[in-house]
């Protein structure tokens, strides 16, 4: 249950959805052309700059023949201010990406990308960064821990996690996320909820839940239950939970692509159309305003 550390959250997060994309039925021409992938937010509490991943491709069903075409380049504009920056190219391993600009992205504004590079058409998308709703009232509660059976230096844990939405008028659809920390660690590590009958979401592809806001119950608080471990002298410390304000795009693109990864997990379904919104190629170009609350247990 626990999935990894937050610090590598946003960059775990860009490579497998460039690796997923790679082994999922896009529907290409016989030329490569260039995919984008990048998620563009704005969080006051984070240094982070946010990474674009651009790729050409030779074949969309193996990811060892994506490649970054020389000479490439790539630019976004604030389209507000008509403000545009051609972005660094920065290699770590044997991946290449791009990076934003320090203090250029800004809740409520639009931005444009726009890649291109000798031999290939020029792609571009544009997205905005959302407003962002926030969580209110966010209670860690019905906390049982029991000793496993199996291992007795393990605990079981059972909780429930409730909270309620602050929505932002125009906002539809978030991506939630839990966090829990553990004993003295100061590591977040990424814990799921159980399937509910009384909320509707989408299991995202990597990690964290989809959920349109027309499935929240009015007037009622979301309440998730969760069933996790810890070790001995390591009990659960502190909940987090960030709730994503996302574009519709950045929606559509998680929940297809969450599907597809369980289609293929049956060799009798349909597969399912990833959502596409790079003009003249392919993958997706899609904002988030995140909202981090958490809740110490109760003693």
């Amino acid at each position: 249950m626990k999935q990894r550390a937050w610090s590598y959250l946003i960059l775990g997060f860009s490579l497998l959805v460039a690796g997923c994309e790679s082994t999922l039925d896009w529907t290409f021409d016989s030329l490569p052309k260039l995919t984008i992938i990048a998620h563009p937010y704005y969080y006051s509490g984070d240094t982070t700059r946010v990474r674009v991943y651009v790729y050409a491709s030779l074949s969309p069903l193996d990811s060892s023949q994506f490649y970054t075409p020389a000479k490439l380049e790539v630019e976004v504009t604030e389209l507000e201010s008509d403000l545009t920056f051609k972005l660094d190219s920065t290699t770590s391993g044997n991946k290449v990406y791009f990076e934003f600009p320090r203090n250029f992205l800004k809740e409520g504004f639009q931005y444009s990308i726009k890649a291109y590079a000798p031999g290939f058409e020029p792609v571009h998308a544009t997205t905005e960064i959302p407003k962002p709703s926030k969580i209110t009232d966010l209670q860690v509660k019905d906390i049982k821990i029991e000793p496993s059976h199996l291992n007795d230096f393990k605990n079981i844990l059972h909780y429930k996690v409730a909270f309620n939405i602050e929505h932002y008028p125009t906002n539809r659809y978030y991506h939630l996320v839990f966090y829990n920390v553990y004993g003295d660690s100061p590591t977040r590590y990424v814990v799921d909820p159980e399937v509910s009958d009384e909320i509707p979401f989408i299991r995202n592809y990597d990690y964290g839940i989809l959920i349109d806001r027309n499935d929240i119950p009015e007037g009622q608080p979301l309440e998730f239950n969760f069933i996790d471990w810890s070790i001995k002298n390591q009990d659960l410390k502190t909940v987090f939970v960030e709730l994503r304000s996302i574009t519709p795009d950045y929606y559509k693109y998680s929940s297809t692509l969450a599907r597809q990864v369980l289609v293929r997990q049956d060799p009798f379904a349909e597969p399912i159309p990833i959502f596409n919104n790079i003009e003249g190629g392919f993958g997706n170009f899609s904002g988030f305003s995140p909202n981090v609350v958490y809740s110490d247990l109760p003693h």
